[in-house]
């Protein structure tokens, strides 16, 4: 698997109705057992609607969601089997794996994409519980590291190195049995990197070396929070105790050397954090590490968007706030041709500080952070006889801002983190939002277009196949074909360019039923290819690739090719 994997959500969005209600349902069943313990028959009809969604998942090909489903199966299976003596550790994890799962998919469906690596953790909790070992996340996001790994210092191991591993592996359990308990977790970190930076130093000469500066960086990267921690980094870093353990054992053995896919998997985490403090800078340096399309904190930026507001709650909100704020501007534009204290001011400030709040929360940060600075100087003119019309004009700049970044959510862009903190930024951001409305404005044009030649087509055969009907579909289509082309969707142009082509080269013919029909056929097919890209774009600002060969190979078989 990749690490981003780019997807066309055609036929996802097909099923995808259809796949929500029977992964409720299969929840619903789960949440009945979870209330009685007795109710096997509801396990039982939770796991026969999940083996439905795996199947479906399956065929669609979208990777992480099937694995999370079929780890939860193989769980589901081993309760049924034992139901009195699940353990509550289980029944959590498949709760939680209940609630990613609709998450993931709704995500792969927003962002036409999937990353495996956003279903990992919940994946091998459900491993925990049925105590496999975990997945490492170099096994779904392949990366390669040269054999052997030598990281090996030129200094002679410590002398007291046998008596100081006992302490110092005492010093990193400590900090890992806090880690798995979520206890006090920067001081952990803390303990643990000290533990082996002490003994990556202590190492020496030593093979093992590479095992112990590389842990070393990857805690290094967890403090300095370029990486973030999450379950399955817990359990990697409690894999390192088990090595620990036989180096304590062996005495300090010289030939010890640590577990190739283990030493991989910190590698990968080392070069996924992008940190540049000491440990980290030696091991990327001397392993030649290649780099990643991603880093850890996108993949932050990502989860928080999965698992953040789903697409129907910000977009049912955003029509809300948008409400809100075109009142609020219409109010600025009499506050500016009136400045005898007429306009509601103190609403106006409650409406900037409700919304900025809200923004905050989904974390829009940027345009929260305007809205406060906006309620604040709105709030000062409340019970003022007069106001700055030049501050007036400063909070209706801020809020055409505002608007934008409403807009651009609108548009199922939903990338919460994306900041906008300097003037040429916001600007920009103001300039596309104008420039999206435009295209929207046109786009609903091109489909009234279409709609007019339907009717026409309509019209058309209701009168026995009369030409001047069809004149008329060639005026529509060509209409639209100039709204596309002004947009730059020369592909859509092309498409309507062909057909209007074909009507032209039918029209000098006698029309008989025969023709007529195979006019009819050829429109149909391309009016509804053109249909689905326009309504494609005016939702997602562009369209798939594919959107469009139906009309293309429609008009090829009729001998103009596009």
């Amino acid at each position: 698997m990749a690490d981003i994997i780019p997807l066309s959500v055609t036929s996802i969005k097909i099923v995808e109705p259809e796949l929500t209600v029977t992964l409720q349902n299969a929840s619903k069943h789960f949440e009945a057992f979870m209330t009685d313990r007795n109710a096997v028959d509801q396990l039982a009809e939770s796991k026969n609607l999940l083996t439905d969604v795996a199947g479906v998942l399956k065929m669609l090909e979208i990777p992480g969601g099937l694995l999370l489903a079929q780890e939860m199966l193989l769980l589901l299976d081993d309760i049924i089997e034992q139901p009195q003596r699940t353990a509550d550790f289980a029944l959590s994890a498949l709760s939680q794996a209940f609630v990613a799962m609709p998450c993931y998919l709704e995500y792969v469906l927003d962002r036409e994409q999937a990353i495996p690596a956003l279903t990992l953790t919940f994946i091998n909790e459900v491993r925990s519980a049925r105590r496999q070992p975990v997945i490492f996340e170099t096994q779904i996001s392949p990366y390669v590291v040269k054999e052997p790994v030598e990281l090996a210092g030129e200094q002679e191991p410590a002398s007291d190195l046998p008596a100081l591993i006992k302490r110092l592996r005492q010093m990193y359990q400590i900090g890992l049995i806090g880690l798995i308990r979520d206890d006090n977790l920067q001081l952990k970190l803390q303990l643990m990197h000290r533990a082996m930076q002490r003994l990556s130093a202590a190492s020496g000469s030593m093979p093992i070396r590479a095992q112990w500066l590389l842990t070393e960086a990857v805690l290094e990267a967890l403090l300095s929070q370029d990486l973030q921690l999450n379950f399955t980094r817990k359990r990697t870093l409690a894999l390192v105790d088990g090595l620990l353990r036989q180096f304590e054992q062996s005495n300090a053995a010289a030939d010890l050397v640590a577990d190739h896919k283990l030493l991989t998997e910190l590698a990968y985490l080392v070069k996924l954090s992008r940190c540049t403090h000491a440990a980290s800078a030696e091991v990327v340096k001397r392993l030649g590490l290649a780099d990643l399309a991603i880093s850890d904190q996108f993949l932050q930026r990502e989860r928080h968007i999965m698992q953040g507001p789903n697409a129907e709650t910000v977009l049912v909100m955003v029509v809300a706030l948008r409400e809100e704020l075109a009142l609020c501007k219409e109010q600025l534009e009499v506050a500016a041709q009136d400045n005898s204290g007429s306009v509601d001011f103190a609403n106006m400030a409650g409406v900037f500080q409700r919304t900025s709040d809200v923004l905050s929360v989904i974390g829009l940060t940027s345009p929260s952070r305007v809205l406060r600075s906006m309620q604040e100087t709105v709030q000062a003119w409340v019970g003022e006889s007069s106001y700055d019309k030049e501050q007036l004009l400063a909070v209706a700049d801020d809020l055409l801002y505002v608007e934008s970044a409403l807009n651009k959510l609108n548009r199922f862009d939903l990338n919460f983190t994306a900041q906008h903190e300097d003037e040429g930024s916001k600007r920009a951001l103001m300039s596309q939002s104008q420039l999206n409305e435009a295209e929207s404005i046109v786009i609903q044009e091109a489909q009234a277009g279409i709609a007019q030649a339907k009717k026409e087509i309509n019209s058309f055969v209701e009168s026995n196949y009369d030409k001047t009907h069809i004149e008329s579909v060639l005026e529509s289509l060509n209409s639209v074909r100039g709204g596309v082309a002004i947009l730059g969707y020369k592909r859509a142009a092309t498409v309507l360019a062909k057909c209007v082509e074909f009507i032209n080269a039918s029209m000098q013919e006698q029309i008989d039923e025969k023709r007529a029909e195979e006019i009819l056929e050829t429109m149909a097919d391309a009016l509804i290819s053109l249909e689905y890209y326009l309504s494609e774009i005016e939702l997602h600002g562009e369209a798939p690739d594919n959107a469009l060969q139906i009309a293309e190979q429609s008009l090829a078989a009729l001998g103009f090719s596009v």
